[in-house]
């Protein structure tokens, strides 16, 4: 083999070499626990939201923004991506799609939010358990969100209550999740959203 591509050869695998240590490095960076506060978690409202489409929140629970800036920006210095954080930190709960298609022949929107205070969801805890990742391709565009898998035992309980009480209403249609980021402005083109375990890329610990 001549000097020079000896050279090439060797070039090229350190360059591979350095290209694998570096993505695996990103890859470990990723993975690495992001923080909250508990602090940020004390205080969880119920809400009726404005329908904005079917699959727009009707239903939701949420808390203080710090929540999901503190995550946000944790995220972003990890990713440097472009993208999208939602203005509030809350959790979909029922779906307006849901609801006109399975609950509004029984109850009024004000009778449902009534429903999850009384099942104690407010003083409920509503924890993140670690940040997720969906991508989708689509033509001429990919898109993408990072959201919290939350555990949430009462919201999974409250669901599977309205599914007992009526027909046509998934409860596992919908899992409880915050949105942190999205490359869509409206979250609600990822609604309703199943999640697992599987879709995680770092857990999240309370502090």
């Amino acid at each position: 083999m001549k000097p020079a591509v000896k050279k090439a050869v060797i070039a090229l695998v350190v360059i591979a070499v350095l290209g694998y240590l570096f993505m695996k490095s990103l890859e470990s960076t990723r993975a690495e626990p992001y923080t909250v506060e508990r602090a940020h978690m004390k205080t969880w409202t119920l809400a009726l939201e404005p329908g904005e489409g079917a699959n727009a929140p009707l239903l939701s629970i949420g808390t203080g923004t710090e929540l999901v800036a503190n995550l946000f920006t944790q995220m972003f210095n990890r990713t440097m991506e472009s993208i999208n954080r939602p203005p509030s930190a809350s959790i979909p709960i029922v779906l307006q799609s849901e609801f006109d298609r399975a609950l509004a022949s029984r109850m009024k929107p004000a009778d449902l939010l009534a429903a999850a205070r009384a099942a104690g969801l407010e003083s409920a805890s509503h924890e993140p358990r670690c940040l997720a990742h969906r991508r989708i391709s689509e033509p001429g565009m990919t898109r993408q969100t990072y959201f919290a898998l939350m555990t949430s035992p009462s919201i999974v309980a409250f669901r599977e209550q309205l599914a007992r009480t009526t027909t046509g209403f998934d409860a596992a249609a919908l899992t409880p999740i915050m949105f942190v980021g999205t490359s869509d402005p409206s979250v609600s083109r990822w609604l309703p959203l199943r999640a697992a375990d599987a879709d995680c890329v770092a857990p999240i610990q309370a502090r």
